[in-house]
């Protein structure tokens, strides 16, 4: 399951992986998008409801893998949710998170997307290891990001994206980030990799 599947960008990349895959996105909006952008395959299924709403179903021990990509900041009692997420796994079940990180980035762009909160790797592995899981995988990603967010964004204030300059460094920047991280970890990060897993039921 993919909670917060949006547009569906990395639901499709999860396709090809999986037998069977339900995407959940509270967004009326984009739930219905991923309904159209699925709608020929019956190996996907769209879940329009929030993770909460989702959680209170009860479906425990059913999945064998969960993907989060930038939700659990959205989520206000994230350690609940950490919980519920263990619970809806089978046990050998991993779950995979991308959040944002550094708490002195947090800015107005995080108010106005609805973070309430950015993550160190303290505070992630507290919040998803009290809920039982055993974490395979803990990291910062892209250091690069960190001083062009901080200036323009903490310290400016800017509440919107410049379309040119983040193509520019997807295509320049990202490429070669990606392959010296892969190399040597940072110390620190725009972003948290954590890979975690039920261990027990």
């Amino acid at each position: 399951v993919e909670i917060g599947a949006g547009l569906g960008t990395i639901s499709e990349l999860l396709r090809s992986r999986v037998d069977r895959l339900d995407l959940v996105e509270p967004s009326p909006d984009l739930a219905c998008r991923l309904s159209e952008k699925f709608s020929t395959d019956p190996g996907v299924a769209v879940v329009d409801q929030t993770l909460e709403a989702w959680m209170a179903e009860g479906r425990s021990g059913v999945y064998d893998g969960i993907v989060m990509v930038n939700v659990l900041e959205h989520i206000k009692d994230d350690a609940a949710a950490a919980r519920g997420l263990y619970d809806a796994l089978k046990v050998g079940g991993a779950l995979c998170i991308f959040v944002p990180a550094l708490p002195f980035l947090f800015s107005k762009l995080d108010k106005i997307y609805g973070h309430y909160r950015r993550y160190t790797k303290p505070t992630l592995r507290n919040c998803i290891s009290s809920a039982g899981f055993e974490i395979e995988k803990l990291h910062y990603v892209d250091v690069a990001g960190v001083l062009p967010w901080w200036v323009l964004n903490t310290v400016m204030g800017k509440t919107s994206f410049h379309a040119p300059s983040l193509q520019v460094y997807d295509k320049v920047v990202v490429p070669v980030t990606k392959t010296c991280e892969s190399v040597l970890r940072p110390p620190f990060g725009k972003n948290l990799i954590l890979i975690a897993r039920k261990v027990a039921g």
